[in-house]
């Protein structure tokens, strides 16, 4: 694998969310889910700004979304300069590598693409240590070892401040 990827930064608050918002697909009945990463691409870094929802499939368990769906988001950040970073699915155990289908069907399939599969549908939340992540490079996806060189979570909030209140302001 090559080292000229971007490294994904994404903060814990949008990690949050998107382990919530996969979870949210499952709320009927068992089912994957789907959430879209956009963001801004800082050349050794691409910071993810903004989750996406499509309105995907979901009938039979599995995740799959159309053309017309994707052209749906892509209209929504047409004219902004964010761009489509990768995305987040789930599977519905601790299993976490690319099916054949989320290696044929993932609509992140261009060079550098980022696919994280979070486990148990995302209900426990997104650790990164728990997830599978996978690159799209030379034109297929690989599962990545090194996932530091390829996706960190960065702190959506520091709040600094002495929890004691010894200093506020006047």
């Amino acid at each position: 694998m090559t080292a000229s990827q971007p490294v994904i930064l994404l903060t814990t608050h949008l990690a949050d969310e998107t382990a919530r918002l996969l979870d949210s697909f499952a709320t009927r009945r068992p089912s994957e889910g789907v959430v879209y990463w956009f963001g801004l691409e800082l050349g050794d870094f691409s910071v993810v700004t903004t989750l996406v929802v499509p309105d995907a499939d979901t009938r039979d368990g599995a995740v799959r979304t159309s053309a017309a769906a994707n052209a749906d988001v892509l209209r929504a950040i047409v004219g902004t300069p964010l761009v489509y970073l990768g995305q987040a699915h789930s599977h519905p155990t601790s299993h976490v590598r690319h099916s054949i289908v989320d290696d044929e069907e993932t609509f992140a399939r261009f060079d550098g693409a980022i696919s994280v599969v979070v486990p148990w549908l995302g209900r426990y939340g997104f650790d990164v240590e728990q997830c599978g992540v996978h690159r799209h490079v030379g034109g297929r996806f690989r599962e990545v070892k090194d996932v530091a060189t390829h996706l960190r979570l960065v702190p959506g909030l520091l709040d600094l401040r002495p929890q004691d209140g010894s200093r506020c302001a006047p």
